[in-house]
This record gives structure tokens, C-alpha cells and sequence, in this order.
């Protein structure tokens, strides 16, 4: 039986023993890129944060240093410099932060302290603290678990992580000797099946008290609340309602999958002298230690017998012919890596330095592992940087922090392309109707099906950002390509904002999703961009002066037209209670044929004045009710604009539901062409990589704004021979109240694409603007910084 082991340094060590420890320049699997970004001392544990920066755990110092991964650099100060209880497997082991990081600052830290009254000196404890900037306040401690037995010094696990089910996930070790005293160590110690003890276990709590979480499977008659009553030869025997699975030897660390709203994590459990191993993570399993070791009973190799009904056997389990000590591992994020990695769990052995990848049939290749090399690796996490999505791991016995790149190429280079509507528009994914019903957690991506048809190379999307926990932007992009350095909607703590974006899409119609804050997100299609190598009758864009429609401010007139036809207390069952019904005939009018048209491009914005409750306006072809949003006024005064890009009804026109919100406005910028339409080429649109054309901050493209100010844009990205952008304008902030309008022509129209409130507020809108010799003029009512994306152009 293999001894017990003293320390990761030694296991490390031990490991030299298979191979040399890689120099600092390390070869990666191919189409990836493996470099360092900095050194620690002993980093045991890597976690990112929600704006660039990375923490990383020194394991011995009680440090936790921060990482601008940007800037690929280590900054100076730690953020906190705790008293732990270092030597053997002890000291600083696991952190991880709130989902409602950006709003709370709260963060998690599992470390070794010091119990000179406890068996072996030392125990573990799990806090949470509050990260304000750069610094963790050590004032703010809040203990939620304590005195779990360190009493052998090593097997203490300790890693921490929160499921999408909003609790706190955290795996103790079995102590390496049996903190009760009667079963002995190593192979002999049976802490893990006791269930009056925390040692061998994963705890689930309530996040913000500590108390065991609700639907653990020990409660009632015979269970007790164990956080902090100890582990000892005197611990009484009731079993403890922290337990959700148990039968672990050091379970070193587990990983949440981020590509699903279940709470969905794996286990990497460190064997004893035959069999590392991988578990599923399951509500009341038993994986058998040390019963078992692997698939077999302890001591044993396959084949042999099975487990006995009361234990879980892992997903998948090697030997010491392949590894020494498994310790990290992390979900790949759907999307942003090959498609043969969607779907796939990577993990480490520290011993022999080889990570393998179990895709998503769980298969593994045992003989052709995703990267070798690396010795004494302790964790990894994957990273949103602005480059992308990194893989970034810990090599405790190198003292080093590297990351794992995917050499993403650019957005895929595409010919024009013909806009397709949607009968009316519809809604492709929402977080809060998936099951369960879970916000994307911030600093993440998800894969999201737009149900584009074939030959989709570009969908029309409203994202719309449901009450976010801080400050959030996001940016979506074509799956498998470089992340963009553009965002397509901004919103601020507990606002509700949507924004029309043009979104690129792989050939099965997906679409990359990144979000800096925990939130709530829904996805609107109003249609499709189809290639469209030749001339086409349908789908070209026929840029207009912008024309105000209608202003329901003012009353119905000839040049005004509007007619209600349902009115806030008309009885609906189907319709809540403060709704009312525009129809607004369009066809034949500002500029729009009164046949030949697909689509219409309109600015719409919804009016609320200060004692307003928040409410949406929704645009859809004339006769056909709708399930979207086309944007949402918050409470308060709140001027809120969205491009719409919409079908009419048979009878040309549009209806505009509204629910709460004050007075809307429409002006028009545009329309399609439909198949009665000439052949043209004139018009199809042209996807290009997202491109910054102004940022006023870092003064890009124009100084800051003025009050009353025009700017000349001549975008560098669109050939002067361009009808037509597409493109984001996000103010950034603006010193007062006040409006952007982007036009063609000197004569300044009177319509607005982009409303400001005073506050310094970030806002975005989307605009599809006509070009005049190929530039656009850009017009800011009030002192402002702008930042001008663009997307595309109409030929």
C-alpha cells in the first residue's frame, strides 16, 4: 500500500523522478499556444476574476496575488496576506468569488489555521471576505465552516466553488489519519464514510450564512449542523447536514461545468496506490473510499468485481502506469475552442504532468494526452481575456503561472450577403425560462443556437442584459474565431437594456455569448443576412435620410398617423392590465415604397418620465403579436432608444405594443428589398471583422465631444463606395441629458439615434446609417465621450 503522502512539494519532487521539469518555453498541442505569464511563490490555485485580472493562491504565504492577464503581468501588492498554517499538504487552497462579485465584492477562501487545542495543530476553515479594487479586507471575515480536521496534515483537498443552484461547493480530504482515532491511516482510515465527520466529503452550504443548504440528502431526526463543533476522537456521532456525497480520499479539485444551467461538476479524487479517478457529481453518492479505490476495490486493478449497490463507482478512473497524483481540472467552454472540444472535461496528473480531455461522449485517449509536461500542476481555470479564452494553470513545484491559448483565427471572411426577415421576430434563448432557470454567470461565455437557416453567414439580434449584478457589458461573436474588442450592449446595476446587434454565425447557426456581470440575457432574431454572392431581387438595404414617423407625444395627424387599437383597461386575458396597442401605417411613407418592401429599419424609442415603473415597447408587422421586446424603459425618467428592424403586415404597417412606457418615437433610417424588386447588387450587406472606428477616451477616430458638436466619420474599415454601416454607438459617459444622431448629409435631421441622461451613464444603440461620398457626420447635443463599432457595410 502506498504510504501517505507528507506534502504536494514532495509528490512533486517525486514526480522529477519520471521526467525533467520543463524549461519556461513549453511546447503545446497543436493550433495552440502554451506561455508563461508569471511567477509565484508555490501557486497552488487560479481563479478569474470579472475584469482581466486573475488571482492566483500562494499556498505557503497565505498570499493571494492578482494577475492583470491583459497586461500578462503580476502585480506587485497581494490582495491579502493571510496567517495560515503552512507545511505538508496545509496552507492557502482554494478561493473563489460571488456570482454577484461586481455588486457584492464577497470572495471564498478555504485555508489551513492554526488550533494549537486540535489534533495536529492545525485545521481548516472556509471565510468569505470582501475584495474592494485590488484588496481583500482581512476585517471582513465571516468564518461559514471551521475546524475541519487537519490532523495528518496532507489529504485537506480544499478546493471551493459556487453551482448554478447558488450554493457553496467545497471538498475536504480524509485528513490522512482518522480524526475519530479508531480506524487507523492511509488504506485504513474510514473518515470518508463517516457521516459524522466532514473530512472525505463535499459540503454544500447556504453561501452567505454558512448553514447546511436545503435539499442535502441528511436532515431531519438524527442530523445536526456540524460547521464548527469539530472533528475528534469526542465528535458525536450524529450525521451532519453539510454532507451532499461522500466516500473521498482528497478530492483535490472539482470543476462546474459552465456550458449548462444544471449544477453539473466532476470530482478528481486522488487515489491511494492504484487508481486516480474522476466522479460525477451526485446528490448522496457514496464513491466507496476505502472501500474502493477507482473501479475496484481498494488494492486491486481491473478486471474486477463491481461495486456493491451503495457505491458509485467513477466515470473514469487510471493507473500508475499513466499517473501519480491527479489534481486539476476544468470544462472547456462551448464555442470557443475547436468543436471537438465542446462539451469536453480536461484533467491533470501532477505526477506525470500529462492532461488528458474526455469529450463529451466520454471518451478518452489515453495515448495521445491534450498537453504533456507538466509537473506538479495544481489547478487550472479557463480565462475570458481580451485575446480570447485561456486555459490558465498552476505548476506549484516550477513556481508558475502559464497559459494555454487556442490560435484563434478572425471572424471568417465572407462575401455579401441578402437580409432575410422573420415573419415576425422571434425569441432564440432567455435564462430565465431555461430549466432550471439560472442568469449567465459574469465573466463567461455561452454557445447559443439562433436557428439560423442555411447559408446564414449573419443573424439580426435585440441581447437584452435582465437586471445584471454590476456594471456589465457584452459581446457576442462567431463561434471558434477571435473574441472581438467591441462590446454590443452596456447596462448598469439592475437595469434592464437591450441593443440590436448584427451578430456573425457558424455554419450551424450559433453565436458566441461572453457577459462581464452575472445576469439574466435574452436573444431576439428579427432575421438572417444569406449569402448572396451575385445580384439579388430581395434582402438589399436602401439607406434613408432619417424621418421621424411618428411621435406619440403629439396627437394622430396626416403626418403624424397612429391609431390605438387596444387601451391601457381594455379587457385581454392574454395581456397584463397597463397595456395599450399603436398601429402605425409605413408603407408609402418617409421615404418607404409603397410596395417592394421586406422590412423597414426604424430607431425606436420609448419615453417615461420620473414617476414611471419600468415597462418595453414592442414592434412587430402589422397584425401579427409578438412574444419580444423591441427594448425595455427602465423607472424613472428614461429616454431609451433600439434599432428595429422589422417586417410590415399585409397592410404595410406596424403595431407597437407598449406596457408602461410613457410615449414612443420612430424615425426611419431605411428598408429592404423584396422579390418583386429589380436584380441588383447595389445594397447586399458585407460582413466585416468588428472594427473600432472612434473612441474619444483614448481619442481614436475624434476628440472628446462637445456641446453641440458634428464629427465627420470616414470609416477606415468601409470602402468609400459603401451605400450603407452598420454599427454600435455606445456613449461613454455624457456630462448632461441629452442625444446622438448619426446622418448622411450636411442638413442635420430631427431624429435621434442615441438618448443620454446626465450621470455618466453608459448607453449604446445600434444604427444602420446611410453614407454620403462614404462618410456619415456624428452629432452630440451635449458634452460626451463616444465610442463608434462598426460591423458591416451595405454595398
Amino acid at each position: 500500500m502506498r504510504p501517505t503522502r507528507p506534502a504536494l512539494v514532495a509528490l512533486v519532487t517525486a514526480a522529477a523522478l519520471l521526467g525533467p521539469v520543463p524549461p519556461a518555453a513549453e511546447a503545446a498541442p497543436p493550433g495552440f499556444t502554451d506561455t508563461l505569464v508569471g511567477t509565484t511563490n508555490r501557486p497552488t490555485a487560479v481563479e478569474p476574476l470579472l475584469d482581466g485580472r486573475v488571482a492566483v493562491l500562494e499556498k505557503g504565504t497565505g498570499r493571494i496575488r492578482l494577475i492583470d492577464s491583459d497586461a500578462g503581468t503580476v502585480l506587485a501588492a497581494p490582495a491579502v496576506d493571510l496567517d495560515v498554517c503552512a507545511g505538508g499538504e496545509r496552507g492557502l487552497l482554494g478561493f473563489t468569488i460571488d456570482p454577484l462579485f461586481a455588486r457584492n465584492g464577497r470572495v471564498y477562501v478555504y485555508y489551513t489555521r492554526f488550533a494549537p487545542g486540535f489534533p495536529g495543530g492545525c485545521v481548516n476553515r472556509v471565510s468569505a471576505f470582501t475584495m474592494t479594487g485590488d484588496t481583500i479586507d482581512t476585517g471582513s471575515e465571516q468564518v461559514l465552516i471551521d475546524n475541519i480536521s487537519s490532523v495528518g496534515g496532507n489529504h485537506n483537498a480544499g478546493d471551493v466553488e459556487i453551482g448554478n443552484d447558488g450554493f457553496l461547493y467545497i471538498a475536504t480530504g480524509d485528513a490522512g489519519t482518522d480524526p475519530r482515532g479508531d480506524s487507523g491511516s492511509a488504506g485504513r482510515n474510514d473518515a470518508a464514510q463517516d457521516l459524522s465527520l466532514l473530512n472525505g466529503k463535499i459540503l454544500r452550504l447556504d453561501r452567505f450564512s454558512g448553514a447546511p443548504a436545503p435539499g442535502n440528502p441528511l436532515a431531519g431526526a438524527g442530523t445536526v449542523a456540524c460547521g464548527s463543533r469539530g472533528n475528534t476522537a469526542s465528535t458525536p456521532a450524529t450525521s451532519c447536514r453539510e454532507l451532499f456525497a461522500w466516500g473521498l480520499r482528497n478530492p483535490y479539485r472539482f470543476a462546474f461545468d459552465p456550458n449548462t444551467s444544471d449544477t453539473r461538476f466532476f470530482i478528481n479524487d486522488v487515489g491511494q496506490g492504484t487508481q486516480e479517478e474522476v466522479n460525477d457529481g451526485l446528490r448522496g453518492a457514496d464513491y466507496g473510499w476505502n472501500a474502493r479505490e477507482g473501479d475496484c476495490p481498494q488494492g486491486q486493478v481491473s478486471p474486477c468485481a463491481g461495486p456493491p449497490p451503495q457505491f458509485t463507482d467513477p466515470i473514469l478512473s487510471y493507473g500508475r502506469s499513466l499517473g501519480r497524483f491527479i489534481t486539476a481540472g476544468a470544462f472547456v467552454p462551448d464555442g470557443v475552442w475547436p468543436a471537438e472540444y465542446d462539451g469536453a472535461y480536461l484533467f491533470a496528473d501532477g505526477g506525470s504532468g500529462r492532461v488528458w480531455l474526455r469529450t463529451a461522449s466520454g471518451v478518452v485517449d489515453w495515448d495521445a494526452p491534450f498537453a504533456e509536461g507538466k509537473f506538479g500542476i495544481t489547478d487550472m481555470a479557463f480565462v475570458t481575456e481580451l485575446a480570447g479564452v485561456a486555459l490558465y494553470y498552476t505548476q506549484d513545484g516550477s513556481n508558475v503561472v502559464r497559459r494555454i491559448r487556442f490560435d484563434a483565427p478572425g471572424a471568417t471572411s465572407v462575401g455579401p450577403s441578402a437580409y432575410q426577415p422573420l415573419p415576425e421576430p422571434r425569441r432564440a434563448f432567455d435564462s430565465r425560462e431555461q430549466n432550471p432557470a439560472v442568469p449567465i454567470r459574469g465573466g463567461f461565455t455561452r454557445l447559443i443556437d439562433l436557428g439560423a437557416p442555411k447559408g446564414a453567414v449573419a443573424a439580426i439580434v435585440n441581447i437584452t442584459m435582465v437586471e445584471p449584478a454590476g456594471e456589465v457589458f457584452a459581446t457576442a461573436w462567431e463561434p471558434r474565431t477571435a473574441r472581438p474588442r467591441t462590446s454590443n450592449v452596456n447596462a448598469l446595476n439592475g437595469e434592464i437594456v437591450g441593443n440590436t446587434s448584427v451578430v456573425p454565425v457558424d455554419a450551424t447557426g450559433r453565436m458566441v455569448l461572453y457577459v462581464r456581470t452575472t445576469t439574466d440575457v435574452v436573444i431576439d432574431v428579427s432575421g438572417f443576412f444569406v449569402d448572396a454572392p451575385g445580384p439579388t431581387a430581395p434582402g438589399r438595404f436602401r439607406g434613408l435620410d432619417p424621418l421621424r414617423l411618428i411621435d406619440t407625444r403629439d396627437p394622430s395627424t396626416p403626418s403624424n398617423t397612429y391609431t390605438q387599437t387596444i387601451a391601457v383597461g381594455d379587457p385581454n386575458p392574454t395581456l397584463p392590465s397597463p397595456f395599450r396597442r399603436l398601429s402605425v401605417p409605413v408603407a408609402g411613407r418617409v421615404g418607404v415604397p409603397a410596395s417592394g418592401v421586406s422590412a423597414v429599419v426604424m430607431i425606436a424609442t420609448g419615453l417615461n418620465e420620473p414617476e414611471a415603473s419600468s415597462g418595453w415597447v414592442r414592434v412587430t408587422p402589422g397584425g401579427r403579436p409578438g412574444v419580444t421586446a423591441s427594448l425595455n424603459t427602465n423607472p424613472g425618467l428614461d429616454h431609451r432608444n433600439n434599432l428595429v428592424v422589422v417586417a410590415l403586415g399585409a397592410d404595410g404597417s406596424v403595431d407597437i405594443d407598449l406596457l408602461n412606457t410613457g410615449a414612443v418615437v420612430l424615425d426611419v433610417v431605411g428598408w429592404f428589398t423584396d422579390d418583386s424588386r429589380p436584380v441588383s447588387g447595389a445594397g447586399r450587406f458585407q460582413l466585416i471583422e468588428p472594427h473600432r472606428e472612434i473612441d474619444t477616451r483614448i481619442v481614436l477616430g475624434a476628440p472628446t465631444f462637445g456641446d453641440a458638436t458634428t464629427v465627420v466619420l470616414d470609416p477606415v474599415s468601409v470602402p468609400r463606395s459603401a451605400s450603407g454601416v452598420a454599427q454600435n454607438l455606445t456613449v461613454a459617459p455624457s456630462t448632461a441629458a441629452g442625444y446622438f444622431t448619426a446622418h448622411p448629409n450636411a442638413a442635420r435631421p430631427v431624429v435621434s439615434n442615441l438618448n443620454t441622461t446626465a450621470g455618466g451613464q453608459v448607453r449604446g444603440a445600434a444604427a444602420f446609417t446611410k453614407l454620403s461620398d462614404g462618410s456619415e457626420r456624428l452629432f452630440s447635443l451635449r458634452a460626451a465621450e463616444l465610442v463608434v463599432d462598426v460591423f458591416g457595410y451595405f454595398l
